[in-house]
């Protein structure tokens, strides 16, 4: 048998184990209650149940990598919304959770008639750097679910510039079958991703994290 070994002339450091994830997003990482458009649950909008989202798969599966490993998530829907003028403060409790890896996913909820030029992918920068316990934190970014030209745009900026690790989940919406349509009244719940949607989102960002 030949057994073939690498050159230990010269050692690649040790990958530093990533202890601590935080997850920011929007109703698709998680949305309380909302009876008034027949959402009744305190999970990932639409996941028929809460190990169904795709935090829930995605956390289960980093657990089976690093039994240590501590994974948070938060609706940060004010951040998309005002994030020109956010105060950073009010999530000053993710930044003591130091997180050395954070994950963005959102995008769908920003008033497009407000982005010019390059002004929320540098937004997403400094509210990211905030985050993060420090400058060898490792950010992981993904397009946004449903097609949106001008905030793909914005988030490819900001992670090209940033050398983040970029994950391309867009297309998923092109099949319906990555939707939860037919399963909620309301149309807008019933286009957020099902269960298959949920899974598809998870496995795309695994297979893409620097672990």
């Amino acid at each position: 048998m030949l057994l073939i070994s690498a050159s230990c002339d010269e050692e690649t450091p040790p990958q530093k184990r990533i202890n601590k994830v935080l997850v920011i997003g929007n109703s698709i990482t998680y949305h309380p209650p909302a009876p008034d458009i027949g959402w009744n649950n305190s999970w990932g909008m639409a996941a028929s149940s809460p190990e169904k989202d795709y935090f829930s798969i995605l956390k289960k599966s980093l657990e089976n990598h690093n039994p240590n490993v501590q994974v948070i998530r938060e609706n940060v829907y004010p951040f998309e919304v005002y994030f020109s003028s956010l105060d950073y403060a009010e999530y000053a409790d993710l930044k003591g959770f130091g997180a050395d890896m954070v994950i963005v996913r959102l995008g769908e909820n920003v008033n497009t008639d407000q982005v010019k030029d390059h002004n929320f992918g540098e937004a997403l920068i400094s509210f990211v750097n905030y985050l993060k316990k420090d400058q060898e934190s490792k950010v992981v970014v993904s397009t946004t679910f449903w097609p949106n030209p001008v905030m793909n745009e914005q988030l490819r900026w900001a992670a090209n510039k940033e050398n983040w690790f970029l994950i391309d989940i867009t297309y998923l919406s092109e099949d319906d079958v990555n939707m939860a349509l037919g399963e909620y009244e309301n149309e807008g719940v019933a286009r957020h991703p099902g269960d298959t949607g949920m899974m598809e989102i998870a496995r795309l960002i695994r297979e893409g994290l620097p672990l």
